[in-house]
């Protein structure tokens, strides 16, 4: 990884996809930076495609402390937390300054 903040990883497939190795790769790279513990675990939002469910990656994080919340597939742009209260905002942004 070049040019990229102190301690990121990254991860890429031929495919272009995202693969359950990458996910779990990524999940274990989010526990070592949050540090979930029972007295406060993690919440992790995540949209619901198919390498973010797997058993490995449900059980790492039940062992540490992060809680995985999955949305619905196609759910609504107001119920994705990103959408809503990042991109929305950075966008309205952009255009201002575009005028």
């Amino acid at each position: 990884m070049q040019h990229g903040p102190p301690g990121c990883i990254g991860l890429a497939h031929k495919s272009r996809w995202t693969t359950r190795e990458h996910f779990l790769a990524s999940l274990k790279h989010f526990a070592r930076h949050t540090n979930g513990s029972p007295e406060r675990p993690v919440l992790l939002l995540l949209d619901n495609h198919e390498p973010r469910v797997s058993t490995e990656a449900v059980n790492f994080a039940n062992n540490n402390c992060t809680n995985l919340l999955s949305f619905p597939p196609h759910c609504l742009h107001k119920l994705q937390p990103l959408d809503h209260s990042v991109y929305y905002p950075l966008k309205k942004e952009i255009l201002q300054l575009r005028m």
